[in-house]
């Protein structure tokens, strides 16, 4: 078999499967967006076809119960991101540029937490805000999103900013320019598209997250969406078109902000491959 012929079914082999990929990728939204246009009945007659009439009020109903819980998770997990954000590059900063005892102790000791899974601080974390006498208001879920998430950001920050040429820092210095300024004019700019990065993990995963919002936040309109979500399933029945329209209205947030800031996404993950 000649060589030619090999590189053509070897390209034909990839492409078919990169298309099995794509497809099984967006077989999921794909449901999705299907069903929440369905009623249960058609749900049930026709998994995967289309089915007239196509329920639109599933939209309109779902909006109206979902708004409350899309504006509950926005604000939280936004708070939540910007005070990580700001925190960690503080932390991570001094940890990079500043001298200090038991600077490598403490960084470690950090670092540590990580290995710790979430689930076995649950209960202590549940006292402490049940202490503090925040169960009930959305803080009882931002600081605890605030502690935990600055872990990972100074960890990536730290290492990032010690791979700046030092030659930046000594100029930088030489213009008169202090710790403040060293940081906005210098750090900030190399290291915004790994920080835009970090934020949009960490709002992504306190998106998701849904067994602290379900502990701490009391009445209906106090739930983040993923519990909000939860409540759709009624004990009777199930409106799954209902449930699905939720679903749709529940992944746009996070649809659009990827949508914007994707570009930024990549070059931050390629940045921190390269300084790998």
């Amino acid at each position: 078999m000649r060589a030619s012929t090999k590189r053509r079914i070897s390209f034909r082999a990839n492409l078919a499967f990169q298309a099995l990929l794509v497809f099984f990728t967006f077989l999921p939204f794909y449901f999705m967006i299907l069903s929440s246009l369905k009623t249960n009945s058609q749900i049930a007659s026709n998994y995967f076809g289309v089915t007239f009439p196509l329920h639109f009020e599933n939209y309109a109903r779902a909006f109206v119960r979902v708004v409350y819980y899309l504006g509950n998770s926005i604000f939280i997990c936004g708070v939540a991101s910007i005070c990580v954000a700001i925190l960690s590059c503080v932390t991570a900063y001094a940890f990079a540029v500043h001298q200090f005892p038991g600077k490598q102790f403490l960084f470690f000791f950090i670092l540590s937490f990580l290995m710790i899974p979430g689930i076995l601080t649950l209960i202590p974390q549940f006292v402490l805000i049940v202490r503090l006498g925040l169960i009930g208001s959305r803080w009882a879920a931002i600081l605890p999103y605030i502690a935990y998430g600055q872990i990972l950001f100074i960890f990536v920050l730290r290492t990032f900013i010690e791979g700046i040429p030092q030659d930046l820092f000594n100029s930088a210095r030489i213009d008169g320019a202090n710790a403040p300024l060293t940081f906005f004019n210098v750090v900030f700019p190399l290291a915004r598209p790994i920080l835009i990065s970090l934020i949009l993990l960490n709002f992504l995963g306190n998106w998701n997250d849904f067994i602290w919002p379900l502990l701490v936040l009391k009445g209906e309109k106090m739930k983040t969406v993923t519990v909000g979500l939860y409540a759709f399933t009624d004990a009777q029945q199930i409106q799954y078109g209902l449930l699905f329209a939720g679903f749709v209205l529940a992944s746009l947030p996070l649809v659009l902000l990827f949508s914007f800031n994707m570009r930024y996404f990549i070059q931050g993950i390629t940045s921190g491959a390269i300084k790998g």
